[in-house]
C-alpha cells in the first residue's frame, strides 16, 4: 500500500474544509430554514405562505449554490497527489476481498491443503516459449508469471482439455498471487468469467462494468468518485479472465451484432486486448485449446502472449495422489486399482483407469467411492467399465446424487437441507432451463422467476396495479375531501387517478425484467445529512403545492414537511455499502430486504401522520399508510428509480425470487427454502459461487450429466 506523504499536510487542507463546510451549512439548515415551515412559526408571517417560502429560499438556495460551485470546482480540479493513497488503500480493500472471496472456493475445490492439491505439469505451447527454469508444474505458476512480469512481458495464457483443470489453476494462481502480494504492490489479480463477453465496446469499457458488477462497494461515497475506473486505469488490477473458450452466440440476445458467431466474438476479444491503451500489470486468460488456437488462427495471436497447456496426469502422478489422500486403512481396498496403475502403458494395462488422468475425474472418482456402497475394485472390472468413457460417464452421472443423503434427519430437514430424490429434482431442473447451448448460464436468485415467466410477471403486475390503486386512491380520497368535494366524489376522483397510476406501474411490473438487488445500506453520518436535506427540498416543494391546493396555505406547508423528511432523508442516506467484502447471494438477499423494510417504513410514517392530521380518520389513516408502506417496500417508482441512479420501475428483487417460490415449489421444481438449497449444493462442489452474487455449476460436464438424468427420468416417466 502506498504511504501518504508526511510532508505534504496541504493535501489534506480541501478535505477538513469540505467537512466544515458541510457542517456549517447542515447546522443552518436545521437550526435557521427547518424551523421556519413549523406551526410554530405562524405569528411571524401571519398567513403569508408567499412570505415563508420567500424566507426559506433565501436561506436554503445560497447552501444549494455554494455546495454546487464547489462540487464544479472539485471536477475540474487537477488530480490530488494523495489520491494515490486513496487509490492504494482501495487496492489493498479490494485484494482482501477477493481473496475471501475465492478461499472457500478454493477449499471446495481441494487447492489449500498441500496432501489434496493436484500438481499439475504444463509444458509450452507456443512460439513464445517460457524463459522460467523453474519445475513446469502448477506450484510453480505464480513464480513463473513474476518471470514474465520482470522480463516485461507479463501476459499467460493457460489452455487445457476438458477437464484438464483450468479454472481450479485460475483460482489457485490468483489466491497464491495474493498472498504474495507485498504492501508496497500495487497489482490485485481479479478473477472474470468471459462467458459474458458481449460488447462491440472497448475492453477497458467491459473490465470496468464487471469490476462494479461483482464488487459494487467501490462506488462507496466513501472511495471517491469512479474508483473502479480508476484503480484499472492507474495499473492496480490484474485481470485473470476464465472461460475463454465459454464466449458463445448467446451475447447476440442483449444487444450485440446478430451476424457475431462465438468464433467473431473470440476473435473481437484477442484484437480488443491488442488495442486497449491501459497499462495493466499483466494479463492471464484461460481456453479450451481448439477454441484458442481457431480464434488465433483466424484472426491474429494475442500480443506479447506466454502460451502453455496444461497436461492429462501421467499414471505415476494418478497413483501417488491416490496414495496420498486416501486414508491408510482403506488401501487394501483399492490395491486392485494402485495395481493396474503400474508403469505398463494403459492400453496394456486397464484403458479404462484412462480416466482418472483428467484432475475433475480423479477428485470425483474419490469422493463418489466414500459415499457409495461400491468398492473400489469395481473400477478395474472391464465389463462395467470396457473403456475410460465409461468410467467418466459414471463418475459425472454419480457425483451430484452421492452429495445428498437418502433420508436426512429432521434436524437437517428444518434447515433446508433436502433428500437426494428432492435435490436431484430441483438440480436436474436448473441445468435444464439454464443451459444455453454448449454452455450454462449463472444462477441469479432475483431471476428464478425467469424460469416461470408468464404466471411470474402477471403477478408481479397484479401486485403493482393492487398496490398503487390502494395507495393513490385512498390518497386522493383523503385529500379531495379537505379540499370540498363530497365523499363519494372524493372517491371517484382519487379511484380515478389511482386507477390510472395503477395501470401504468402495473405495466411496467409486468414488463420488465426482475432488477437487480439492492447493493446499499442505510447510511447516515453526518457527511450525508447535506445530501438528505438537498434531496427533501424537491419533495417538500411537490408536496407543498399539492397540499396548498387540496387544503389551503395553511397546512399545505405541513403536508409536504411530512413527506419530505423521512422520504428525502432516505433517497439520500441509502448509498452503497463502503464495507470491502466478497458479495455472496445470501448477502445480496439481505441488504434487498432492509432497504424494503426501511422504504416501506419511511413512506409509513409520513402517510399516516398526514392522513391522520388532515382527515381525523383512524381507520382511513392506517389503510393509506399500508398501502404506503407496501408500495414503498415492494416496488421501484419513477422517484426511487432516479434516486437508486437507473434502476426500472416494477416489483424489486426479493419480490421475484418470493414469486417464483409460489410458482416453481408447489410443482416441485424448487424447494420452498431455495436459497439454502442453493448454498448447500455450494457447499458439496456442485455449484460454484461467482464473485457479484451468482451461482454456476461447477463444470460444464458435471451440468450436462445431471441434465441428461432428468431427461432419462423424464422419458421413463
Amino acid at each position: 500500500m502506498t504511504q501518504p506523504p508526511t510532508d505534504a499536510p496541504d493535501q489534506h487542507k480541501p478535505v477538513k474544509d469540505d467537512s466544515l463546510f458541510t457542517r456549517v451549512s447542515t447546522a443552518m439548515l436545521a437550526v435557521v430554514a427547518i424551523p421556519m415551515l413549523l406551526p410554530a412559526a405562524e405569528p411571524w408571517f401571519q398567513g403569508n405562505l408567499y412570505l415563508r417560502i420567500a424566507v426559506v429560499a433565501v436561506l436554503v438556495l445560497p447552501f444549494v449554490f455554494l455546495s454546487t460551485r464547489r462540487a464544479i470546482r472539485r471536477r475540474g480540479r487537477p488530480e490530488d497527489p494523495a489520491d494515490e493513497v486513496r487509490l492504494g488503500k482501495a487496492a489493498d480493500r479490494l485484494a482482501a476481498a477477493v481473496r475471501e472471496q475465492w478461499f472457500s472456493e478454493a477449499t471446495n475445490l481441494k487447492l489449500n491443503r498441500a496432501k489434496d492439491l493436484i500438481d499439475l505439469d504444463w509444458d509450452a505451447a507456443g512460439r513464445r516459449a517460457p524463459r522460467s527454469r523453474r519445475d513446469r508444474t502448477l506450484t510453480q505458476l505464480p513464480g513463473l508469471f513474476d518471470d514474465l512480469a520482470a522480463h516485461g512481458s507479463p501476459r499467460l495464457v493457460l489452455l487445457g482439455g476438458p477437464e484438464s483443470g483450468k479454472s481450479a489453476s485460475l483460482v489457485y494462481l490468483t489466491l497464491r498471487l495474493l498472498k504474495t502480494r507485498g504492501p508496497q504492490a500495487r497489482r490485485v489479480p481479479v478473477l472474470f468469467t468471459l462467458a459474458d463477453w458481449n460488447t462491440p465496446d472497448s475492453f477497458e469499457d467491459w473490465l470496468i462494468a464487471r469490476l462494479t458488477d461483482q464488487h459494487t462497494w467501490l462506488t462507496a461515497e466513501d472511495y471517491g468518485p469512479d474508483l473502479p475506473a480508476l484503480l484499472i486505469r492507474g495499473g492496480y488490477i490484474l485481470p485473470v479472465l476464465d472461460s475463454f473458450d465459454e464466449i458463445s452466440v448467446k451475447a447476440t440476445e442483449t444487444g450485440g451484432p446478430t451476424g457475431d458467431t462465438s468464433l467473431e466474438l473470440r476473435k473481437q476479444l484477442i484484437a480488443s486486448l491488442n488495442e486497449t491503451a491501459l497499462e495493466l500489470p499483466g494479463l492471464i486468460l484461460s481456453s479450451r485449446t481448439p477454441e484458442y488456437t481457431e480464434a488465433e488462427r483466424r484472426g491474429g495471436p494475442l500480443d506479447d502472449a506466454t502460451v502453455i497447456e496444461l497436461q492429462p496426469l501421467t499414471k505415476k502422478q494418478v497413483r501417488a495422489y491416490l496414495e496420498r489422500v486416501i486414508l491408510e486403512e482403506a488401501h487394501d481396498e483399492w490395491r486392485p486399482v494402485f495395481n493396474d496403475l503400474r508403469d505398463l502403458p494403459f492400453r496394456r494395462g486397464n484403458p479404462a483407469l484412462l480416466a482418472l488422468t483428467s484432475p475433475l475425474v480423479l477428485r470425483l472418482t474419490i469422493e463418489i467411492w466414500e459415499k457409495t456402497d461400491m468398492r473400489p475394485a469395481h473400477l478395474t472390472d472391464r465389463r462395467r467399465f470396457p473403456d475410460a468413457a465409461a468410467v467418466t460417464a459414471f463418475v459425472l452421472r454419480e457425483f451430484a446424487p452421492t452429495r445428498f443423503k437418502q433420508r436426512p434427519s429432521k434436524i437437517e430437514r428444518k434447515k433446508g437441507r433436502l433428500a437426494r430424490e428432492e435435490a436431484m429434482r430441483s438440480l436436474q431442473y436448473l441445468a435444464a432451463n439454464t443451459r444455453n447451448g454448449d454452455t450454462w448460464d449463472a444462477i441469479r436468485w432475483w431471476e428464478l422467476s425467469m424460469l416461470a415467466r408468464t404466471p411470474t410477471r402477471i403477478a408481479a403486475g397484479a401486485i403493482g396495479f393492487a398496490l398503487t390503486l390502494a395507495a393513490v386512491g385512498l390518497g386522493g380520497r383523503i385529500g379531495f375531501e379537505q379540499a370540498g368535494l363530497d365523499p363519494r366524489g372524493a372517491w371517484l376522483v382519487g379511484g380515478l387517478l389511482g386507477l390510472f397510476a395503477a395501470c401504468l406501474l402495473g405495466y411496467f411490473c409486468y414488463r420488465n425484467r426482475p432488477p437487480l438487488p439492492a447493493e446499499t445500506q442505510v447510511h447516515t453520518d453526518g457527511k450525508q445529512l447535506m445530501t438528505a436535506l438537498k434531496s427533501g427540498i424537491p419533495i417538500f416543494l411537490f408536496a407543498t403545492v399539492a397540499g396548498v391546493a387540496m387544503l389551503g396555505p395553511e397546512r399545505g406547508p405541513l403536508i409536504g414537511f411530512g413527506f419530505a423528511l423521512p422520504i428525502g432523508a432516505m433517497y439520500a442516506l441509502v448509498t452503497p455499502d463502503p464495507a470491502a467484502k466478497a458479495t455472496n447471494p445470501r448477502l445480496l438477499l439481505t441488504r434487498d430486504l432492509r432497504v424494503g423494510y426501511v422504504f416501506g417504513a419511511a413512506y409509513a410514517v409520513p402517510a399516516f401522520v398526514v392522513a391522520f392530521v388532515t382527515s381525523d380518520r383512524i381507520w382511513l389513516s392506517v389503510a393509506f399508510a399500508i398501502a404506503c408502506a407496501l408500495a414503498g417496500a415492494l416496488l421501484y417508482g419513477a422517484q426511487w428509480a432516479l434516486a437508486l441512479r437507473g434502476g426500472k420501475a416494477g416489483a424489486v428483487a426479493f419480490v421475484h425470487l418470493a414469486l417464483a417460490i409460489l410458482v416453481l415449489a408447489p410443482k416441485r421444481h424448487l424447494p420452498w427454502k431455495v436459497m439454502h438449497f442453493l448454498e448447500e449444493a455450494h457447499k458439496c462442489g456442485i455449484l460454484r459461487r461467482q464473485a457479484g452474487g451468482t451461482y454456476e455449476f461447477r463444470h460444464a460436464n458435471i451440468a450436462a450429466a445431471i441434465a441428461a438424468r432428468g431427461a432419462k427420468e423424464l422419458e421413463r416417466a
